[in-house]
């Protein structure tokens, strides 16, 4: 298998579909990415990848992770904002005890006034749990099933999962969407999925259809 399928495009504005198929993919294929390292290095295909996929299923809407803003500014440079809804995720306010908010405030600005929403709440898996754990080592049963799936699958894959019960939850995606994710693990991302969104109190409705990329 091998992992270099496409040619990188970088700082575009815009890929349109003559683009891709310059890439050499088929438009009705599905693009596959194995990274052999984790994070930041791999921001640019893991995106690449995600529109790759996003368009030959013709999903339009993209959950992306976003903590301090530099994921969704490359986002914006590669999907096409009047073809694609991009969502924003963050970090909750006072998520840690050093800085109140991560994400620029000027910056979000910008991005909404291009139409870019966001989402910044509790995370899905996080919130009291993530705080008896620091306090106490009490790892309650949702705590247990967050780091089971980071350590069997990947941190950005629970990360995804997280974004679209809390897409559905604020309102932002209805159950049974299918959407295309990105996250990854610490800075940047490293992860494209493709789930069929659901609330979080009815996550055993959700599906994660496919893993187009994470790093092993």
């Amino acid at each position: 298998m091998t992992h270099q399928k496409y040619k990188i495009v970088f700082s575009i504005r815009e890929i349109n579909n003559k683009t891709i198929k310059n890439m050499g993919v088929k438009m009705n294929s599905y693009n596959f990415r194995i990274f052999n390292t984790k994070g930041e290095i791999n921001l640019i295909p893991t995106l690449q990848n995600a529109y790759q996929n996003a368009v030959a299923l013709n999903i339009s809407t993209v959950l992306i992770a976003s903590t301090t803003g530099m994921t969704i500014s490359k986002a914006v440079e590669i999907f096409p904002l009047s073809d694609f809804k991009l969502i924003c995720v963050t970090h909750n306010f006072g998520f840690s005890e050093k800085e109140n908010q991560a994400f620029p405030t000027e910056l979000k600005k910008e991005l909404k006034e291009k139409g870019i929403q966001f989402i910044t709440g509790t995370l899905a898996f996080s919130g009291v749990s993530s705080a008896l754990i620091r306090k106490y080592q009490h790892y309650d049963s949702t705590a247990i099933f967050s780091r089971l799936i980071r350590t069997i699958i990947g941190d950005g894959v629970k990360v995804a999962m997280e974004m679209a019960l809390m897409a559905v939850d604020a309102g932002l995606v209805k159950m049974g969407q299918e959407i295309i994710t990105v996250s990854g693990t610490g800075h940047g991302a490293d992860t494209c999925c493709w789930i069929k969104s659901a609330s979080s109190r009815m996550i055993d409705s959700l599906r994660v259809n496919a893993i187009f990329a994470k790093p092993k």
